[in-house]
């Protein structure tokens, strides 16, 4: 079982307002309180991306190797909307009726910086976008998983279904700023859903 993390004074008290006490006697000392840890704010700079393939040989390879496994500095595009569709009734101009739309989901953005190494997902990007994509849509699950701070156990898994490469944008070059080179993957998908461990 891993060994509980310690927490500072300043992140208790940030995340004060979602602490929880435990009743027990067994665990709660006298004259003091005890907070569940599941009750803490996850951290959203503990993350990481793994991908794997949906059809084809690279289905089999998955089962041999496992996942494909890529770090990233930032990820966005995690939302799903649904616009309503206004409807006024009849003669009546002081009410109106707002239906349900079908959802409809963002772009998946992944940066990161520009590393000599490439990585399996930049491999499959480029080689959709760049090099043609003579053997078809090669569509991939990216699975976005949230870590605890023992960067080992998963809290929540975002999985993206269907992912194929929209585009690959290469961050501005400036000789005036020392700032790293940031490559942007950008990756439609058909839907996403949310799992917690």
């Amino acid at each position: 079982m891993p060994k509980k993390p310690e927490y500072t004074e300043e992140e208790k008290k940030y995340a004060d307002y979602t602490f929880r006490r435990l009743n027990t006697k067994t665990d709660k000392p006298e004259g003091k309180k005890v907070y569940e840890h599941t009750d803490l704010p996850a951290l959203g700079f503990n993350f990481k991306v793994t991908s794997t393939y949906n059809n084809g040989i690279s289905g089999i390879i998955n089962k041999f190797y496992g996942p494909d496994e890529t770090f990233f500095q930032k990820v966005s595009g995690m939302n799903a909307n649904s616009e309503p569709e206004t409807v006024f009734s009849g003669g009546d101009n002081n009410k109106q009726y707002k239906l349900p739309n079908a959802t409809t989901f963002s772009d998946l953005k992944l940066q990161r910086g520009i590393v000599k190494k490439n990585s399996p997902m930049g491999i499959w990007c480029n080689s959709f976008l760049i090099k043609g994509n003579s053997n078809g849509v090669q569509t991939k699950t990216v699975n976005v998983m949230l870590m605890d701070t023992d960067q080992e156990t998963v809290l929540m898994t975002w999985s993206f279904n269907n992912c194929y490469p929209k585009s690959i944008e290469i961050g501005d070059f400036n000789a005036q700023e020392s700032a790293f080179a940031i490559e942007t993957l950008t990756l439609c998908y058909s839907d996403f859903k949310r799992d917690i461990t």
